[in-house]
């Protein structure tokens, strides 16, 4: 491509010179910028002094409202330490127990102390005797009604995490139809989960709360965990809408990101449309630790600009008042200068319609129009030789990403893609999937039955990345299945891999690789490890276990190597899962990564997920860790033993 050259002529009678003499122009425009940027300073210290104020509110209010929340909760935390401490455990001493307590605290409505199967009474499997307020005062209560408790999640979360947890809000029949919310507390008895204590909360005194707190010309609500308006100046919106549910009905992504944000537990500042009036408004919002709700505070835009306005319209008068005055010698001055405007004018529009044929003439004088009309005429060269250039680059290019979409589709017709890959055999579920950092990736993975019991399962991971990573990869998978063989162990197989990818390898590539042999009759596991991501299992009691490296060498370093080999089994309901460092050095912004204890935790959790499940989540979480940004390929290979 060509470069524009440089015109250079001598200006006489400059335009910027004429315009100094005829017009007072700078003097306006220094005028506009001083107006301008007193607006903008006033606007963004008006915004910034009632977003303190906000900020200052909503962290007083969710204070309270924590401190509020913290007080209920110790209730239950009181009495699960009797029941930890009791001996002897009867109806009548629980809700005594209750009773008193309820006479203490007039901020809880009602309690109940439900118990695991069999747990207090060895003749009854379900035993929860609650106490609740009535008009005519305590009202005890039994297990009636409430024969599914064991799998509602004021129960089933408590017993799950060992610890507290209150509800989202609810409307409870026995409170008369009114909003309430539950507070759940764990006890056990020695040392084993033996049942939750619960403290039932009206929520109408926090609504009277909210309606009660002063905003200039705003309004302050309350969303639970879900993203759900507990309280609200629109009666429409508590327990009926969420923050989801306007975002979708609406088409405001805005209010999605809020949504999220606050479910996160984060706080924030915000410019946003209001819900009621439509109106550009700001929204403050701060979460409440204790129960994870968030309070917010919003106020209309205008309100806070209203003095700053005022002060630009005084402006722009005295600005009006100035460019009357000066509007006559402008257009005299311009008259003069326009023509020859007109014909540069004509001319950009046609080289801006792709007529790139023509030159612009008839522009005389030695002023910066005359050369502005030079230039242009050279830049219509420029143009022409620039086109010629980029479509040749274009086609290149176009070559270029033609053939790695084909190198990819050939890749992947390479790995297994069916699953399940053997539908008629049911003592085991397998799933496996590879995520390339580019168009081709250097993971691979595969996985065939040597014999009718003993199924050979591999990963690997090649050096570099790119193509050459996916030419070595192809080569190493059409070893793999010439070597592994029935009868040969996976220590042999590897050994034999070794020597023949060690041989004349000038591109000095290796590769890491894990085969194990997995017996679907025993359950039996050999295995055999070339400096590959020791492999972790997961037992039906969420328990973990690593095959830990053997110290061996990678594939393709040097020839006369030998392997060792490792023997272990797998239980029914067991989960095997083989992976490369793509998963494990997947980077945060920050630099972290996402490391062995996080993967480890991940897999405890989903364990009992379908194996696509699994990969999905584990996908999903990786792409949020990295924020989009990954860099190395991503390979997984699941394997659990059915019952």
């Amino acid at each position: 491509m060509t470069v524009m050259r440089r015109r250079s002529s001598a200006v006489k009678r400059p335009i910027v010179r004429r315009l100094i003499i005829w017009i007072g122009f700078p003097l306006l425009l220094v005028y506009a910028a001083v107006a301008v940027t007193n607006y903008v300073q006033s606007s963004r210290a008006a915004v910034e002094r009632m977003n303190s104020y906000l900020l200052e509110l909503t962290n007083h209010h969710a204070a309270v409202l924590d401190s509020r929340f913290k007080a209920i909760s110790q209730t239950p935390l009181i009495i699960a330490e009797n029941i930890e401490a009791m001996r002897l455990l009867n109806e009548p001493r629980l809700y005594d127990l209750m009773e008193r307590r309820l006479a203490i605290d007039p901020g809880i409505f009602g309690m109940s102390i439900s118990f695991e199967p069999y747990a207090l009474d060895p003749g009854r499997e379900r035993c929860s005797p609650r106490v609740f307020r009535s008009a005519g005062g305590l009202e005890r209560a039994g297990t009636a009604g409430l024969e599914a408790y064991h799998t509602a999640d004021w129960y089933l979360i408590p017993e799950l995490l060992k610890s507290s947890y209150w509800t989202e809000p609810y409307y409870s029949a026995e409170g008369g139809n009114a909003l309430m919310c539950t507070f759940s507390h764990p006890f056990f008895r020695e040392g084993a989960f033996a049942g939750v204590v619960t403290a039932d909360i009206s929520l109408a005194e926090l609504d009277k709360t909210m309606r009660g707190i002063e905003i200039i010309s705003g309004y302050t609500f309350l969303v639970g965990r879900s993203g759900t308006f507990i309280s609200h100046p629109n009666p429409d919106f508590v327990m009926r809408e969420s923050l989801f549910s306007l975002a979708e009905m609406l088409d405001r992504p805005d209010l999605r990101s809020i949504g999220k944000n606050m479910i996160r537990g984060r706080q924030g500042v915000i410019a946003f449309k209001d819900l009621n009036t439509g109106e550009k408004s700001w929204m403050v919002y701060t979460p409440i630790p204790t129960c994870r709700w968030t309070f917010a505070a919003v106020i209309p835009e205008d309100r806070i600009l209203a003095p700053v306005k005022a002060q630009l319209i005084r402006q722009v008068i005295l600005m009006a008042m100035g460019l009357a005055g000066i509007l006559a010698v402008i257009v005299w001055a311009a008259y003069g200068i326009t023509n020859p405007l007109r014909k540069l004018a004509a001319f950009a529009g046609r080289i801006s319609s792709g007529d790139l044929t023509g030159r612009i003439e008839g522009i005389r004088g030695k002023d910066e129009i005359q050369e502005l009309a030079g230039v242009l005429n050279q830049m219509v060269g420029d143009l022409n030789q620039y086109i010629r250039d980029f479509a040749a680059a274009t086609k290149a290019k176009e070559s270029v990403e033609s053939e790695l979409r084909i190198a990819r589709q050939i890749q992947e017709s390479l790995l297994p893609r069916v699953f399940p890959p053997f539908p008629d055999r049911t003592e085991f579920d397998l799933y496996a999937k590879n995520a390339p950092a580019k168009d081709v990736a250097g993971d691979f993975y595969d996985f065939f039955f040597l014999d009718e019991d003993h199924l050979a399962v591999l990963i690997a991971d090649v050096s570099g990345k790119g193509v050459p990573a996916a030419l070595f990869m192809a080569v190493n998978r059409t070893l793999m299945k010439t070597v592994c063989r029935k009868g040969v162990g996976p220590a042999e197989s590897l050994r034999a891999a070794n020597e023949i990818l060690s041989r004349d390898n000038d591109a000095c590539m290796f590769t890491t690789m894990f085969l194990a042999v997995f017996n679907v009759r025993t359950g039996g596991l050999t295995y055999a490890n070339a400096g590959h991501n020791p492999p972790m299992i997961v037992s039906r009691d969420r328990t973990l276990r690593t095959l830990e490296s053997m110290g061996d060498v990678f594939l393709g370093v040097e020839t006369g190597v030998s392997y060792h080999e490792g023997r272990t089994r797998l239980e029914p309901g067991d989960l095997l899962m083989l992976y490369t460092d793509g998963v494990t050095e997947a980077a945060a912004p920050d630099g972290s990564f996402f490391g062995e204890e996080r993967l480890a935790g991940f897999m405890a959790e989903r364990r009992d997920d379908a194996l696509s499940a699994i990969w999905g989540r584990l996908a999903a979480d990786l792409d949020e860790f990295q924020k989009g940004s990954q860099f190395d390929d991503i390979t997984v290979v699941l394997l659990r033993r059915n019952e």
